[in-house]
């Protein structure tokens, strides 16, 4: 069945990147596993995430608004699994049941040699978390130090992510297991079905008392500030990972990652690592050729203008432009000339253009046109 990732967040179709970052975060605080004691709240907080993922992405969202869930189809979507487009771990299904009558298997993960490990393991990693930084042109170019803020999940540092203040107790549900296990009758035999505990989640303790700064679940929110170097040469769209810094689980923590969004710049147009500027001249620069001052990155610097140079030729002027992402090389500038008409003439301007209009002969070329149309 289609999920509607809109209503899935509360939202309705067409919400603000503002509104969707909004919504996830409330609703991922509130769903959280390591957080919530809800029912389905696992799933509802996977739920969330996919719904997240595709909304914030421009791509993905403008994809799924205008195609609903055939946008799998377009660019811009990647989900791992088995397949595509699925999501299904075979793993979790065999490990779910256990005595399975007739075999001798004390579990049916025992059959494809897999039981539980480092898969099983690496879903308590605490979850990634995705942020977007804007850059100016020229922390882009030449790379920064930017300090940005976050909210993640820690481990509580009263209790050091027990939840307990004091002493742990042995979960009277699953007796210390970590797991509950529930027998079905079937024609083949007595099946065992087998899941984390609901009450101490998979721990297999509880708090006799619960941490006050808490609230009993071990985890919990904070701002996070950090200082992260930016390198030269980024651009819109790439992305920087942080490892380690997302949110904190049972065995350790998923990953930050920064989404770059660089502004515009009043003079310079960027394509990759080359940059593009336009400049005016005069008229009679262009005729008579001349040495002119061009804005680059790094400041001014001299264009030489051929004589006789007509407007809208671009020049090159190599190794001025932007440093190529992770390698040493520069981009180059290219600079475009438009020559200015003077919309005002001193008197001593006209006079010499007034001779200079009797020297030129494209009144001549133009006649010859007519001549060779209209004979």
């Amino acid at each position: 069945m289609s999920q509607d990732y809109y209503s899935i967040l509360g939202l309705k179709k067409g919400a603000t990147l503002e509104e969707i970052k909004k919504a996830y975060k409330e609703l991922a605080k509130k769903y959280h596993p390591d957080v919530s004691k809800e029912d389905g709240a696992e799933k509802k907080f996977k739920e969330i995430n996919e719904a997240y993922s595709v909304l914030s992405d421009p791509e993905k969202k403008q994809n799924y608004d205008n195609y609903g869930e055939s946008y799998k189809n377009f660019s811009g979507y990647n989900q791992q699994g088995f397949g595509q487009g699925t999501d299904f771990d075979f793993e979790d299904l065999f490990n779910n049941f256990s005595g399975f009558s007739g075999f001798g298997f004390e579990d049916i993960g025992d059959l494809f040699g897999s039981r539980r490990g480092g898969k099983r393991e690496s879903k308590d990693m605490g979850s990634n978390i995705k942020i977007s930084i804007n850059l100016k042109f020229d922390e882009a170019a030449f790379g920064a130090t930017k300090e940005i803020k976050y909210d993640r999940f820690v481990k509580c540092e009263k209790c050091g992510g027990s939840g307990a203040e004091g002493e742990l107790k042995t979960c009277s549900v699953c007796n210390g297991r970590g797991v509950e296990i529930k027998q079905q009758r079937t024609p083949f035999g007595i099946f065992q079905m087998q899941s984390t505990c609901h009450k101490c989640k998979g721990k297999g303790k509880i708090p006799e008392k619960e941490c006050p700064s808490c609230n009993g679940v071990g985890i919990k929110e904070q701002l996070e500030k950090l200082n992260v170097k930016i390198p030269a040469g980024i651009n819109t769209g790439n992305h920087l990972r942080l490892q380690g810094k997302g949110n904190q689980g049972k065995h350790g923590s998923g990953d930050l990652f920064l989404v770059i969004l660089v502004e515009k710049h009043d003079l310079f147009k960027r394509d990759e690592e080359d940059i593009y500027t336009e400049i005016p001249i005069s008229f009679s620069e262009s005729a008579l050729g001349a040495t002119v001052e061009v804005p680059t990155l790094k400041g001014k610097a001299d264009l030489k203008i051929p004589a006789g140079t007509q407007t809208g030729t671009i020049f090159k002027m190599k190794g001025k432009g932007i440093k190529k992402l992770d390698s040493d090389s520069l981009g180059d500038e290219y600079v475009k000339v438009i020559i200015e008409t003077p919309k005002k003439l001193s008197k001593k301007q006209k006079e010499l253009l007034e001779l200079l209009q009797k020297e030129e002969d494209a009144s001549k070329k133009r006649k010859g046109l007519f001549e060779k149309i209209f004979g």
